[in-house]
């Protein structure tokens, strides 16, 4: 007899994952089925049995693709990673993502403590970024992130010259590459500064748009030839016709063309408001790709100048990649294209649920990019939402008080408080920017966010104290009347809930979540590891293949989850692996313990209850 739960899941979930293990797919199956309230007599292994699960599967028919990037996407960058096409994006809330342009599946996220990000370029297995004052480089693969400052950064770029990786950073007034080792270089020149490398006759040499456009050598530095063209907006380099040339946008609208041989210009100019700018080679035609926010992205061929075509719009920035580009919209919306049919295809936001929280028999949940606050009632035999189930556009995380839910908005930083009996709603404002976490206890809520305050909260009043760390706090818990504030520098700090008096600090990295339990820490950022409070001392549990993203603790039992798609359960004591670990379809993004002791997850557009399966 067929298994109609698999079959079910093949026609709805698109297919997506006929191909895969038949673990993953047991889960996936036994998602479905909780969801729809099926029995199903037998349960996936992994040491877990799923009692319910709410939400919505990720397929074409129920999913919002095109809000795929909290904030404005400011910085696009496309390229190999790992000998995989991708495509990395970049918002102004400082979230890096990457998508697999093979199968347009999202790759990873990453928050750095970043007001805007300026601009992304791909290095072998390391994405680099920019914002007005720093440089971040992030490992998608296991979520390590660094940061340098740099003042007046303005664009990013990367290039292999025999053999060897270097970085260009184009700043005001000067132009300054790294390679493996040894100190930055410099080359000056007027005006901000963009910047792009190419080869010609042999030697790879910068091509750098300021107040004029010139070309330098990479190795030494020096100028080869005289400027191009006046004030440039963006440039872009490309071989046509088996010559090396420049595209330059210039401040007086409009695109031209400049021989790098001979620095005489090529072709006619093109009249056109240009602010981004791409090169590609399709079917042996070397294309310009150019937009500007607002207006559609236009495709010609650059030896002819004849128009191909449109895309849609580039909003701040557009790459390309092979014969693919990615264009952002202002409002968010990441497309990769295929230049030789000029369609496009809307990249599948990062569907995650940024916050999970537990009020008697209720659990709430926020889906980062669903923008939305859902609620559930997990009593046995209840299945319908809560009376009060309630909208909430951009919510970035969520916990509770007596009464009451308490969430907080990416756009402008304030808390809201959503009284359960009246359905009421307050906000408390405070914060300058972007909230990223919410704890409680007793009444009290803690926030931390990228303005780096700490705020306190008495929500029966309004009433509110904070605290200064300095820098952006990515995540927090509080337990025992203590704050634990994980900052983006990659230092945990203690407080005093009651005083605000600073209790030590933990180094323990950049950290995406954090819980804590009488002398115990569990935090998860690029590994996860357990730390003693009393002695200060760190160990890492080994297992997780990628960054870690959620966990929680509960008696001597500790559970983690993360971008590698694994459920897994620790003994504290022993720090081995208590049962196979739990494989899901998506990353899982928050966990919470409910008091009778099942398990809240989150996952993509679902959340999933779960109990230890010797119950």
């Amino acid at each position: 007899m067929p298994d109609l739960h698999h079959e079910w899941l093949d026609r709805y979930s698109d297919g997506r994952f006929a191909a895969a293990d038949p673990e993953i797919r047991a889960w996936v199956a036994a998602v479905h089925a909780a969801r729809l309230g099926a029995v199903r007599p037998e349960q996936p292994g992994g040491g877990w049995r799923i009692v319910r699960s709410a939400g919505i599967q990720e397929n074409r028919h129920v999913r919002a693709p095109w809000n795929n990037q909290t904030g404005a996407v400011t910085a696009v960058a496309a390229g190999l990673l790992d000998g995989v096409p991708v495509a990395v994006t970049g918002s102004d809330h400082g979230v890096l993502r990457a998508w697999d342009l093979r199968t347009g599946l999202p790759l990873g996220e990453q928050r750095v403590d970043a007001h805007d990000i300026g601009s992304i370029a791909v290095m072998d297995e390391v994405v680099v970024a920019t914002d007005w004052a720093h440089l971040f480089t992030w490992h998608p693969r296991t979520g390590e992130t660094t940061r340098e400052r740099h003042w007046g950064v303005g664009q990013a770029a990367t290039v292999r010259d025999a053999g060897k990786w270097h970085l260009l950073l184009a700043q005001q007034g000067r132009v300054r590459i790294r390679g493996p080792r040894g100190p930055w270089r410099r080359i000056g020149h007027p005006g901000d500064t963009s910047a792009a490398t190419i080869r010609v006759d042999g030697r790879r040499r910068v091509v750098v748009g300021g107040d004029t456009t010139r070309v330098y050598d990479l190795r030494t530095g020096e100028p080869c030839g005289g400027p191009m063209g006046g004030h440039t907006r963006a440039l872009a380099v490309a071989h046509v016709a088996g010559r090396p040339v420049v595209v330059v946008a210039g401040h007086d609208d409009t695109v031209r063309l400049w021989d790098l041989r001979t620095g005489a210009p090529r072709g006619r100019p093109r009249r056109e408001p240009v602010t981004t700018l791409a090169t590609a080679e399709v079917g042996g035609r070397a294309v310009g790709i150019g937009g500007a926010p607002g207006r559609r992205t236009r495709v010609w061929n650059l030896r002819t100048g004849v128009d191909l075509g449109t895309l849609g719009e580039a909003g701040r920035a557009v790459a390309a990649v092979g014969h693919q580009a990615v264009t952002c919209s202002s409002h968010g919306v990441v497309r990769v294209w295929d230049l030789r049919t000029l369609r496009g295809t809307p990249l599948p936001g990062h569907p995650r649920v940024g916050a999970a929280a537990l009020a008697g028999d209720g659990v709430f949940y926020a889906w980062e990019e669903g923008m939305f606050l859902a609620a559930e009632n997990l009593a046995d035999g209840e299945s319908s939402p809560l009376k009060h189930a309630l909208s909430a556009p951009g919510v970035s995380a969520v916990t509770t008080v007596p009464g009451a839910v308490v969430t907080s908005w990416w756009r402008d930083g304030a808390l809201r408080v959503h009284d359960l009996e009246t359905g009421e709603r307050r906000v408390l404002a405070g914060h300058s920017g972007p909230v990223h976490a919410l704890a409680a206890e007793d009444g009290t809520v803690v926030s931390g966010g990228l303005d780096g305050m700490i705020g306190i909260w008495d929500v029966a009043t309004g009433s509110s104290r904070s605290i200064v760390s300095p820098c952006a706090v990515d995540a927090l818990t509080v337990s025992g009347g203590r704050i634990f504030a994980c900052g983006a520098d990659g230092v945990t700090r203690l407080f005093d809930l009651r005083t605000e008096e600073a209790l030590g600090a933990l180094p323990t990295g950049v950290a995406h979540a954090i819980d804590v339990q009488d002398r115990t820490a569990l935090v998860g950022g690029a590994d996860l590891r357990v730390w003693d409070l009393r002695e200060r001392a760190g160990r890492r549990l080994r297992g997780h293949a990628g960054a870690v993203t959620a966990v929680a603790l509960r008696g001597g039992r500790a559970v983690s989850g993360g971008w590698d798609h694994t459920l897994r359960t620790w003994d504290l004591r022993t720090g081995e692996e208590v049962a196979p670990p739990v494989t899901f379809p998506w990353p899982v993004s928050a966990l919470a313990w409910h008091p009778a002791g099942r398990l809240v997850a989150g996952m993509s557009w679902e959340v999933v209850v779960l109990e230890p399966s010797e119950h």
